[in-house]
C-alpha cells in the first residue's frame, strides 16, 4: 500500500521547465546587483557617510560578502534558472540537481541572507515620517515620484554636497536598498515608500528586506520564463541573486567547492554569505559535468535553515498566504520518506505559463539593461545598467584563488562516479544481449543442422569400385589400390626389357 502511494505521488510531481539534457546557454546575464559599483562610488565620494552606514548591522552581511570577494557566477544561477520545476506557488520556487529536488523559500533565502525575512510585521507602521526640512522631506512632501538615483549622482552631484549630513547618509541606504539588496536599475524612480523608511533609521532596521527582495527576485525569475523558453542570449536579472547562487552552493556542496572555499566548515548562527571566498570561473560543461557524476552517496540539502540542514523542514516563521499546490505537498512527503529520486525521470513543461508576474507591483525591468555585458570572467559582481560611468568599465578584478583549479579537478575527477545506466538501462541491455546470444544460437545451430545434413548425405552416396592396376603376376596390395577421385598407379615399365 505505501509503494502504491509512492508511485502515485511520483506520477503527479512538478513538471521541469526544461527537458532534462536540453537545458539552454546564453552569453550573459545582466544583474542588476552591483554591490562593488555602490562601495567604490560612495567611498570616491563620500567616505565618511559611508563609514556610517557601515557600522550598522542592518546591512553590515553585504560589506562582508564584498570583503570576502566572493565571485558572481551568472552560469551557476542560470543553470538553476534552466532547472526550476514549474509551480503553482507564488512566494515559493522548486529547483532539480541531479533529478534531486531542492527547496529555494523564504526560509532558505533567510539562511543565506540574514535579512529580516518577518512576515508578520505589517507595513502599515513605515508610513509614517517627519519633516526636517531636507532634500527627502520636500520630495515626499511634493510626492515627487520621479527622483532616480542615476541623476542624483550624475547630473545632481553638486547639489547633493551641499545638502545636510542626515540626507547624504539617506541617500548611501537608499543606493544599498535598491540597488543591491532589491537590486534594481539605478535609472528606475526611487518609490517614495522606500525614502518613507530611511528618513528614520530605526525603521531601516527593522524593516523585512529579506521579504521584500525575495518576493523581487521571485518576480524576475518569473518574468524570464519567457525569454528562456524564446532561447535569447541573454536577460536582466532583477533581484539580491547572489542569495540564490550561495544558496545552490550551501545545496549541493559540491557546486560550493567548483565557485569557491568555506571560510569556516564548522560555521553555524550567521547568514550563510559571509562564509564564502573564491573567486572560481564555472563553466556550464562542468556544471554538466558534476550532475552526470553525482552519485546518491553525494551531500544534497532539500531544505536548509538558519540552524542547519534539512533541521527545519517548514518553519512557521516564514509561512504566508500562497496558492495550495498538492504537487508540492507530496514532493515534501517523497523527500521526508527519503524517496530516491535518481532513477525519476522528470516530465517537462511545453508551455509556461507567467504566474509570478507582479507578485508586489515593482516597477518591471528597465530593458536599456541587456545591452550591457558581465561575465563571470571579467566581473566579480556584474551591473545592469548602461551608464555606470567610467569608474565601473573595468569592475573589481578577481583575486587569483590559486587552490581552485585543484578542487574542481578533485570534485569532478574525483571519488565515485554514476554508474554509466540507470536500472532500466541495465535492463534494456541485458534484454538485448539476451536477444542477440539466443539469436547467434539458433545460427550456430542452424549451421551445425546443415553441415550434419552435408556430411550424412555423403555418406550415404553410392562408392565407385576401385580400380587397381598391378603388373602381371603380382598380388594386389592395399597400398596399391585407389579411389576414382585419385589417378590410378602404375609401375614404371621404363627401362625394362620385354621377353
Amino acid at each position: 500500500m505505501m509503494i502504491s502511494c509512492l508511485v502515485d505521488m511520483l506520477e503527479e510531481l512538478p513538471k521541469r521547465l526544461f527537458k532534462e539534457g536540453e537545458e539552454p546557454q546564453v552569453s550573459q546575464i545582466n544583474n542588476n546587483c552591483r554591490i562593488d559599483y555602490i562601495i567604490k562610488k560612495f567611498t570616491a565620494w563620500m567616505p565618511k557617510e559611508l563609514d556610517v552606514v557601515k557600522k550598522d548591522p542592518v546591512f553590515a552581511q553585504i560589506f562582508k560578502l564584498h570583503e570576502n570577494g566572493l565571485g558572481y557566477s551568472a552560469r551557476v544561477v542560470h543553470s538553476f534558472l534552466c532547472r526550476e520545476l514549474v509551480t503553482y506557488k507564488l512566494h515559493e520556487l522548486w529547483f532539480v540537481f541531479a533529478r534531486r529536488p531542492l527547496r529555494f523559500s523564504l526560509q532558505e533565502y533567510h539562511a543565506v541572507t540574514g535579512f529580516e525575512c518577518n512576515t508578520s510585521i505589517s507595513l502599515s507602521e513605515f508610513e509614517e515620517w517627519k519633516f526636517d526640512g531636507g532634500f527627502w522631506s520636500r520630495v515626499l512632501r511634493r510626492k515627487d515620484e520621479t527622483v532616480t538615483l542615476f541623476d542624483l549622482w550624475n547630473k545632481d552631484k553638486d547639489s547633493v554636497k551641499k545638502w545636510k549630513n542626515a540626507d547624504r547618509i539617506r541617500l548611501i541606504y537608499l543606493a544599498f536598498i535598491l540597488c543591491v539588496v532589491l537590486a534594481r536599475d539605478e535609472k528606475q524612480n526611487i518609490p517614495l515608500k522606500y525614502i518613507k523608511v530611511v528618513m528614520d533609521l530605526e525603521k531601516v532596521r527593522k524593516y523585512p528586506w529579506g521579504v521584500a527582495s525575495y518576493d523581487l527576485l521571485c518576480e524576475s525569475i518569473a518574468k524570464n520564463r519567457y525569454k528562456l523558453k524564446e532561447k535569447t542570449s541573454s536577460y536582466v536579472l532583477d533581484g539580491f541573486s547572489y542569495a540564490l547562487q550561495i544558496w545552490a552552493m550551501e545545496a549541493v556542496p559540491k557546486i560550493g567547492k567548483l565557485c569557491g572555499k568555506k571560510l569556516d566548515k564548522a560555521f553555524a548562527d550567521g547568514p550563510r554569505c559571509i562564509n564564502w571566498m573564491g573567486a572560481g570561473k564555472v563553466s556550464y560543461q562542468e556544471i554538466n559535468r558534476l550532475e552526470e557524476i553525482f552519485t546518491a552517496e553525494d551531500d544534497m540539502y532539500p531544505f536548509i535553515s538558519w540552524t542547519g540542514n534539512m533541521d527545519v523542514i517548514q518553519s512557521v516563521d516564514f509561512r504566508r498566504d500562497d496558492v495550495e499546490d498538492e504537487r508540492i505537498k507530496g514532493l515534501i512527503e517523497l523527500i521526508s520518506a527519503k524517496n530516491d529520486f535518481t532513477q525519476h525521470v522528470w516530465d517537462f513543461e511545453e508551455a509556461v505559463e507567467e504566474s509570478l508576474a507582479n507578485v508586489n507591483g515593482e516597477e518591471g525591468v528597465n530593458d536599456e539593461a541587456a545591452e550591457t555585458d558581465e561575465s563571470d570572467e571579467t566581473f566579480q559582481t556584474p551591473r545592469g545598467s548602461t551608464s555606470l560611468g567610467d569608474t565601473t568599465k573595468q569592475g573589481k578584478k578577481r583575486l587569483p584563488d590559486r587552490g581552485m583549479e585543484k578542487r574542481k579537478h578533485k570534485v569532478l575527477n574525483g571519488g565515485s562516479k554514476q554508474p554509466s545506466f540507470n536500472e532500466d538501462m541495465k535492463a534494456f541491455m541485458a534484454q538485448l544481449f539476451e536477444q542477440s546470444i539466443s539469436a547467434m544460437e539458433q545460427r550456430m545451430e542452424k549451421k551445425m543442422d546443415e553441415k550434419l545434413e552435408q556430411l550424412e548425405h555423403r555418406l550415404k552416396a553410392p562408392t565407385k569400385e576401385p580400380r587397381v592396376e598391378v603388373e602381371d603376376g603380382e598380388t594386389p596390395s592395399p597400398s596399391k589400390t585407389t579411389t576414382t577421385q585419385q589417378p590410378s598407379l602404375r609401375r614404371s615399365t621404363r627401362g625394362v626389357k620385354k621377353n
